[in-house]
């Protein structure tokens, strides 16, 4: 992860020094849509919303910053990320692309009786990683922004279970949705 962060972070500043731009705060809230399989029966398919708002500085072609949001899996996780932008044109439909990545927190738990069973789970949430291609375009004096990408998303639950003897184990799900999203851009 630190080695994403350091790459993403020296294409920013080595950006700069090619051509002299003046750099200006920019803020990207979107509204995402994550289409895929549900994580334990691999039958139905889902479509999960996702809200994210992304804050950062951006010079004519680039952009970088930290983001937040919340998102409704299984449980509810709170990812936050880093994330760079490139920006093609200034044309009228401007496309872009962007890639996100961080780590979705949780701190939810629910407790079972399972068949006489008691124990607990604890939602840790895991790693997160959106690459997405975009366009923007501007309308009512704003820049919208439809675009379009991958998501992996890990989380993990710790599950505590045990009457008489305590048992312990970890419990991972991975999914893998396709994103679609509409944007605002200011």
């Amino acid at each position: 992860m630190k080695y994403i962060l350091s790459f993403i972070v020296s294409v920013f500043f080595t950006s700069g020094l090619v051509a002299q731009q003046k750099s200006f705060y920019f803020n990207h809230t979107q509204v995402n849509f994550l289409i895929g399989e549900e994580s334990e029966d691999k039958q139905q398919k889902a479509v999960v919303p996702s809200f994210q708002m992304f804050n950062g500085f951006r010079s004519e072609n680039w952009g970088i910053g930290l983001g937040i949001g919340v998102e409704p899996f299984e449980y509810t996780v709170y990812p936050v990320f880093a994330g760079i932008y490139y920006f093609f044109s200034n044309i009228k439909y401007n496309p872009y692309l962007a890639f996100k990545a961080g780590h979705a927190f949780s701190n939810s738990s629910k407790k079972f009786n399972n068949y006489g069973y008691y124990g607990d789970f604890k939602h840790k949430g895991g790693l997160m990683v959106i690459p997405e291609f975009g366009f923007r375009f501007k309308m009512f004096d704003y820049e919208m922004t439809l675009s379009g990408g991958y998501r992996f998303q890990r989380l993990t639950s710790k599950i505590n279970q045990g009457n008489s003897t305590y048992y312990s184990y970890e419990h991972q799900v991975e999914y893998n949705r396709v994103s679609f999203s509409l944007g605002l851009l200011f």
